[in-house]
Formats: C-alpha cells, structure tokens, sequence
C-alpha cells in the first residue's frame, strides 16, 4: 500500500506543472477566444476541415496527455466538435517541437520524422471515426456566457481551476489510482525479457502496456531507446513512443465524458490499430535506427516546481471535490 501511494504521488507530482499550465491555458481561452470562433474553426459542423485544423494546432505543441486534457475540455465546452475535439487529444501528446529535436538526438532522423507524420495521421484519422461514430453535436455544448466585463485575472482562474479542472477531477483521481496500481504491480523489465524475440507479440504488448502508463512524449523517448537496447525492435518501440504519450488510463476517463464512451472506444481502438501498423512500416525500414543512437535510462528527478505544482493542484482538486460546482449557480468571485 504504501509503494502504491508513493507511485500515486510520484506520477501526480510528475504531471501537475502540465495541469496546472494546461488548465491556465485552458482558462484563457474560454474567456479570451469568441465561442463563435470555436464553432467555425472547429465545431460540430465544421467537418473534416476542422479535424484538419485540430491536428494542424496539436502536433507542434509541447503538451503532454495531461497537459492537454484541461485544454480540450474548455474547447468542448466552448463549442469544439467532437471529432476536432479528439484530433486535438491525439495529435498533441504524440509529439511537439521539444520532442522532435530530442527524439532526433537520442533515436535519429528517422524516428524524429515519423513521430510527427504518425500523429498527424491518427489524429486526423481518430478525428473522422470519433466524428462518425459519436455523432457530432449541432451546436455548443452549453455553457454560461460570460459578461463583456468579465474578463480579467479572476474570470481567467475561476474558469481554469473551478469549472474547467471541476469538470474533470473526478475521472483524473480515478485514472491516476489505476497509473499508480499498473507503476507499482508491473515489473519495470517484465516485457522486454519475455517478449524479446517475438516482435509480432511485442508490438501489442508495447501498445498494451503503453496505454494505462503515463509518460509526456519527451520521457517516453528515453525508454524507447532502453528498450530498443534490450532487444525490443525498433517498430515495437516505435508503438510505446506513440501509445504512451497518446492516452493512458488518466486521459481516458475524460475523454469518455467529453465524446462519450463508444466514441472512447473508437479513439483506443484508432490510436493502437495506427501504432502497430506504423511500427510495422518502421521495421520495413532499412536502418530505422543509427547504430551509434545513444541510450539513455528513463528515470527522472522532480524539481521544486513539480512539487509547488502538485500542492496547489492537490489542493484545488480537493476543494472541487468537496465543493463541486453546480452549473448555472456558479459565480466568478
């Protein structure tokens, strides 16, 4: 019990800088960006053209799956389609600029191409099949509107840190429950000794053990290399470099609630179904890997911001709980 709880709050301290930044950001933009804006370049209407323009914002930024999670939910609640929506979710922890440069030097030029070009493709693709199979909304998910005046400093926190991580601390509890029983009960070499040499079992296996995890893009590219070092093909660690990122068991419980959960289901099913296949067109590629790549080990320090992060997110987290936000009753304070 009590490795549980450190592994609990080891991951809750490594992803609240990304939450606590996520939700700001999150927070400017219900106040800032017109919900009109949001309905045409990426509403429910906006078709195939707005899961293009999801993608097109998601794959160069440098947010993680928790960082972008309180991100899109304000976009929902602005109005955002459901398929954009999930295109965004995708595209966005796969990668990112700052990713990019470290995947070049720690994996080479190959993998540093194909990171961007796989979640641009299963964003766009997870966008249309949630978009199909959820059904899109006709218009903005409802929300208050803001007063002309209301758009200062208290309206931006009120949003970010009340309605916005309200809305989803829940689900983030009980998805970070789940990281920490998966950190403490699975052994850290486990995988990579059994399925060593068969990479048609392993490839599954990464995508499987990538999904419940959570680990920002740029992490994730330091266990790849370790892994490609044990004996693990370089296609298998291609799917961990793409699933870890992209969702784990915190991410989905609140993806569930913004698209529904058969749409969930579709966007697990996209995102594993697109990793292997790209990890399969890796392996067909002579020289993925450059011999002289360097492997690193994916264990990290937390840093004094981390910890600030975590004691402000803990406590607002508390304080939603306890008090959770009755919508239409709300007021900014």
């Amino acid at each position: 019990m009590k490795d549980i709880l450190i592994a609990f709050v080891h991951v809750f301290a490594m992803m609240a800088p990304w939450l606590v930044f996520g939700f700001l950001m999150a927070g400017i933009i219900a106040v800032w960006i017109p919900r009109n804006l949001v309905n045409r370049m990426m509403g429910g209407r906006s078709g195939f053209g707005g899961i293009l323009r999801a993608v097109a914002i998601g794959v160069p930024l440098p947010i993680c799956s928790c960082g972008v999670l309180p991100i899109a939910t304000g976009l929902r609640k602005h109005g955002a389609g459901k398929g954009p929506t999930a295109a965004l979710l995708i595209s966005t922890p796969q990668t990112g600029i700052d990713s990019i440069l470290a995947t070049y030097a720690l994996l080479g030029p190959v993998f540093a191409v194909a990171r961007p070009i796989a979640a641009a493709l299963t964003g766009v693709v997870g966008g249309a099949v949630v978009s199909a199979v959820g059904g899109e909304d006709a218009a903005a998910v409802a929300v208050e509107e803001e007063s002309a005046g209301a758009r200062g400093i208290r309206a931006i926190f009120w949003q970010a840190y009340r309605r916005l991580l309200g809305s989803v601390a829940k689900p983030l509890a009980a998805g970070l429950a789940v990281s920490a029983l998966v950190t403490v009960l699975v052994p850290e070499n486990f995988f990579t000794d059994v399925f060593r040499d068969s990479d048609w079992i392993a490839m599954p296996v990464m995508a499987l053990v990538g999904f419940p995890m959570y680990v920002c893009s740029t992490a994730s590219i330091p266990i790849a290399a370790s892994l490609v070092a044990k004996g693990v093909s370089p296609g298998a660690a291609f799917v961990f470099l793409m699933v870890g990122p992209a969702m784990n068991a915190m991410s989905l419980t609140t993806v569930a609630a913004l698209v529904g959960r058969k749409a969930a289901a579709a966007y697990v099913a996209v995102i594993i179904a697109g990793a292997i296949l790209c990890g399969i067109a890796i392996n067909l590629l002579p020289n993925a890997l450059p011999a002289s790549a360097t492997i690193a080990t994916a264990g990290h320090s937390l840093s004094i911001v981390h910890w600030i992060c975590a004691a402000l997110l803990a406590v607002m987290m508390v304080y939603n709980l306890v008090r959770p936000l009755r919508m239409g009753h709300g007021k900014q304070h």
